[in-house]
């Protein structure tokens, strides 16, 4: 008698939708070599696609006059997806790239998502050259978090880590500009957040931006560690992840005490500044980019891929933005099936239940919010 075949989950959910609209973006960082890589491959495959389909059977008369661009997603595709995704259960929209604020339908996106309850949009973006008018614009359109990618407040290594020529007074003022078009809104409704990768380079002044977001309002720091690193210039040396743990966190936490933040907040960093490097994988394995002990650790500690699901601009589906990096893993494309097809399906779930070796060099489980001001962070009130 044959063995009976397990049951697939009859409704699973699909809490977290990324859509990442554009692969352009202003920064050109070094760790994100890999990511770029796969994007060209990707606008590659779109170009082609687009003249097979732009030229068949087609005069040059009867060809559009403005081609679709390979790099931006189709409007029509974000918008029928990000209705599937509500229907799936979607609780957050998460705008990342590129930087989306170079898609020219951005305002139609986040309208289309907020037509949901309950749904919470936000966004990944460096903000390079944004207005007041610009900004007020997208946050009215129903923006619930913008949040800048800060990772040194020296100008110079800025420049290093993000590629481009004063990078660090562009992003300043574009957080001043957007402070200024949310001001006096809810604060229930939108807050900014900085994103920091853990470098080499940075490590040691993590201490002076913690400092500088209580200062300034900035709702939370989401700590990220170095992810896609094949020449070891970014990652930590293991005398550096001691230092790092023996120093940095300390005076972390010194600083939030000696500025009165809330007993809820100071609790939430030691926890978290805690996990980083922890002692279930070793400080040999940190130093090379590995970040679980066995392909088994990590699926055990990462339920990512139960409720997420990321559309690159040709309608490639990732169960994980670092699928990006790894260039294998990917579960379908929506251009030709429907995204709950592609999410419920055999790829989808093949993904779940083996990942891929390179979830041994995925530090996402790892990555953490430090939550700065506790009205603002959902962390604190779920």
């Amino acid at each position: 008698m044959a063995e009976p075949v397990a049951a697939k989950p009859a409704s699973r959910r699909l809490k977290q939708f990324v859509l990442k609209p554009t692969v352009f973006c202003y920064h050109r960082c070094p760790y994100c070599d890999l990511r770029q890589d796969y994007y060209r491959e990707m606008v590659a495959d779109r170009k082609r696609s687009l003249h097979i389909v732009s030229t068949n059977g087609q005069s040059a008369e009867q060809q559009p006059a403005r081609k679709p661009n390979p790099g931006h997603m189709p409007l029509d595709m974000a918008l029928r997806t990000i209705e599937e995704a509500a229907e799936l259960g979607m609780e957050e929209l998460q705008l990342s790239g590129g930087d989306p604020l170079l898609y020219p339908h951005l305002i139609e996106v986040i309208q289309a998502a907020k037509r949901h309850p309950g749904v919470f949009v936000l966004m990944n973006s460096v903000g390079t050259g944004v207005t007041v008018a610009k900004a007020r614009e997208i946050i009215e359109a129903g923006l619930g978090a913008w949040n800048f990618s800060i990772d040194t407040l020296d100008p110079l290594k800025y420049e290093l880590l993000r590629g481009v020529r004063d990078a660090l007074p562009t992003i300043l003022d574009a957080v001043h500009t957007v402070r200024e078009a949310g001001r006096g809104r809810d604060v229930a409704e939108f807050r900014m957040n900085y994103m920091t990768v853990i470098t080499r380079l940075n490590f040691r002044d993590i201490p002076e931006i913690v400092a500088h977001c209580v200062d300034t309002g900035i709702a939370s720091i989401y700590l990220m560690n170095v992810y896609g690193d094949t020449t070891g210039k970014s990652l930590l040396t293991e005398p550096e992840i001691r230092e790092f743990r023996g120093e940095t966190v300390p005076s972390i936490l010194d600083i939030l005490r000696s500025k009165n933040t809330a007993d809820i907040v100071q609790a939430n960093a030691a926890q978290v500044l805690a996990s980083f490097f922890s002692a279930d994988n070793s400080d040999a394995n940190y130093a090379q980019g590995v970040y679980w002990p066995d392909r088994e650790s990590a699926r055990i500690a990462c339920h990512v891929p139960d409720y997420y699901a990321l559309i690159e601009p040709d309608g490639r589906t990732l169960p994980c933005c670092l699928v990006e990096i790894s260039h294998e893993g990917e579960i379908g494309n929506v251009m030709d099936r429907s995204l709950t097809e592609v999410f419920t399906g055999e790829d989808a779930d093949k993904f779940r239940r083996e990942r891929i070796p390179f979830c041994q060099k995925c530090p996402s489980p790892r990555n953490r919010t430090l939550g700065l001001v506790p009205y603002m962070c959902r962390q604190f009130r779920d």
